[in-house]
């Protein structure tokens, strides 16, 4: 025992030394070498009496610095710059076969990962509190970990469990990229969204909108304990605007628009990016004016953007190959049976039609329809980047995955980003794609086959993190897919007239529906978003991870327009809530908003309140 004492001392000494001696020293990459000197002391003597040590430890920091402003009608709500270092470890004690990861524990429910487990680093390249921090945190993940798997065998103790290990082996990998300076320009930011924001006062129809603008540069820095390192930078530069009104009848309706690039000067000029906020903007306006959504079925056209934000809401979650967590407590058994991918047994079978092949490539940085925002060079496990061939030809091949086998796939793909499993560049492609004249001469014959009178197309359908109103969302229900409401539908008819339609929604819908696309375009759209996923808190609390990642990992779809023969859609259930008791405070006259005077009495000028009136405050929300 003393000797043991004794040799710790002795090396402890050495640490201290070689600090004093590398704190002289010029600062090259300080964070990766102060990751590297902590990796070392971990492995040779972190282990508690009794208990095994880490077989598996890696650190990551990501030093992010961000650019946010917002405008609303005009007027700008934010503006503001701000720089920070984040800490992840991942730690695993136990063995490749069985250790603390895959394992949902009852308090976790109560804990939520991000508040417990966030670790900030100091902005300065001060190498002994960088040691300091990196050293806490790893305490902190070791006794986390220990603490899982003793719970975790205690809960295997009366149960069989599946011979799956629970980490696979991986080549190591070392690649760094060189960093490249980038700049923001607040001033230009602001610029944009006052003058997009600005194109809302014209449009008195409207009752809330929201302009913002985000330029981000990550750079990435992983180290782990079988050798594998990396390096990476990622940029990314977004505008989007979102607008809400509602019906006469207090139909609550809303649409944005998005435009995403590597950096801002590869975003769409401002003359694009006016035309397509304006056109958005007139839409949602006569859309309060439309006939509200009749039951339907029969065919249904998706175009572009639409095409590819069902592909990602519907399709998107089934190929990735998620493993069920061992349970804590049985009585979650069916919240577990909740989490698995009906695709893992689908491994060999028809998802598409035979005339459509999918594969995810983050080695991809465009095709023929411009720009691909999903790619890098080595995932979030130091796996290197490579084309994955999920569908061929109809018939799925295989899941994309990261370093957590499930039955059947017991490699990664490279497919781990931040704490997520993601695509990165999903490409739909086509051996039988039409002319867009030649797919609505289908579309229309499918329609006059049927008998009906006219069909629906629909070119843009919500997305969960562009909305105003979060009541508004079809949000998730339990493993069924969820398709967020369209906000661009049209009834069209056979001498070409598109009547757009109120409000609506695909009811029934499900992955097996992409089988029975009958035909698609031979263009493509690409179309770039963050997507959610339904069961990404639990993914991050079965994880090995105790720390914080940034959560903003883009995923490109390259997708034609896709022709349904037959999808169900009706008109949204719910309640509709009461429009506003007075109208907007921007506009001098209600008749510019095409409201009637609720009384006599009432002018259709809005005059400001008296003293009196003042403390009456109006059943709004603005």
């Amino acid at each position: 025992m003393a000797s043991r004492t004794t040799c710790r001392l002795f090396g402890l000494a050495l640490i201290l030394l070689a600090d004093a001696v590398l704190a002289e020293q010029p600062p090259d990459d300080v964070l990766m070498r102060a990751m590297q000197d902590e990796l070392e002391r971990t492995m040779q003597q972190l282990h508690m009496e009794q208990t095994q040590p880490p077989y598996f430890v890696a650190y990551r920091i990501d030093e992010t610095e961000r650019a946010t402003t917002a405008a609303s009608f005009g007027a700008l709500t934010q503006s503001g710059t701000f720089k920070n270092r984040t800490l992840a470890v991942e730690m695993r004690v136990g063995d490749h076969n069985l250790d603390n990861t895959n394992f949902l524990p009852v308090r976790s429910w109560r804990e939520p990962v991000s508040r417990t487990r966030r670790r900030s680093l100091p902005l300065e390249d001060d190498y002994r509190e960088l040691r300091r921090h990196i050293w806490l945190a790893t305490d902190a993940a070791y006794k986390n970990a220990l603490e899982r798997l003793a719970k975790k065998r205690a809960a295997l103790r009366n149960r069989s469990r599946d011979d799956i290990p629970d980490f696979s082996a991986e080549t190591p990998h070392t690649w760094h990229q060189p960093e490249q300076a980038t700049t923001m320009d607040v001033a230009a930011m602001e610029a944009t969204v006052r003058d997009l924001a600005r194109l809302f006062t014209d449009m008195p129809q409207l009752n809330d909108s929201r302009v913002g603008a985000i330029a981000a540069n990550r750079r990435t820095r992983y180290l782990n304990s079988e050798g594998s390192s990396f390096s990476q930078q990622q940029t990314r530069a977004s505008v989007f605007a979102m607008a809400l009104t509602q019906a006469p009848d207090g139909t609550v309706l809303q649409d944005f628009e998005a435009f995403n690039g590597r950096t801002w000067q590869q975003l769409p000029s401002m003359e694009a990016m006016t035309s397509a906020v304006r056109a958005m903007g007139s839409a949602l306006s006569a859309r309060r004016q439309a006939d509200a959504a009749e039951r339907y079925s029969g065919p249904i056209l998706f175009q572009g953007q639409a095409a590819a934000e069902l592909f990602a809401q519907a399709m998107l979650p089934r190929l990735l190959a998620v493993r069920v967590p061992v349970l804590e407590d049985e009585r979650m058994g069916s919240f577990a049976a909740s989490l698995r991918n009906p695709f893992e047994d689908k491994i060999g079978a028809r998802i598409l039609p035979r005339f459509l092949s999918l594969r995810d490539d983050p080695t991809a940085r465009s095709n023929g329809a411009g720009a691909l925002l999903g790619g890098y060079a080595v995932d979030g496990e130091g796996v290197p980047a490579g084309a994955t061939p999920l569908v061929e030809n109809g018939v799925l091949k295989t899941l994309l995955s990261a370093r957590n086998p499930i039955a059947g796939i017991a490699r990664s793909s490279g497919n781990r980003r931040g704490e997520w499993l993601l695509p990165s560049n999903l490409l739909v492609t086509t051996t039988r794609g039409l002319e867009e004249s030649e797919l609505r001469a289908e579309f229309l014959k499918l329609v006059a086959e049927r008998g009906s009178e006219y069909g629906i197309v629909v070119r843009r359908i919500a997305n969960q993190t562009l909305i105003l109103d979060p009541n508004d969302s079809a949000g998730f229900g339990g493993s069924e897919v969820q398709v967020e409401r369209p906000t661009r539908a049209y009834r069209v008819y056979a001498d070409g007239r598109e009547v757009p339609i109120r409000k609506l929604e695909l009811s029934g819908f499900s992955e097996s529906d992409f089988r029975d696309i009958v035909a698609v375009s031979r263009t493509l759209t690409n179309y770039s978003l963050t997507p959610l996923l339904r069961n990404a808190y639990t993914l991050r609390a079965t994880s090995a991870l105790y720390g914080s990642i940034p959560r903003d990992s883009l995923v490109s779809i390259s997708t034609p327009d896709l022709l349904f023969e037959e999808l169900t859609v009706r008109k949204p259930l719910g309640d509709i809530p009461r429009p506003p008791v007075l109208t907007h405070p921007a506009f001098r006259t209600a008749a510019r908003l095409g409201l009637r005077p609720r009384t006599r009495a009432a002018s259709p000028t809005l005059l400001p309140p008296t003293p009196r009136r003042a403390a009456c405050r109006p059943a709004w929300r603005h």
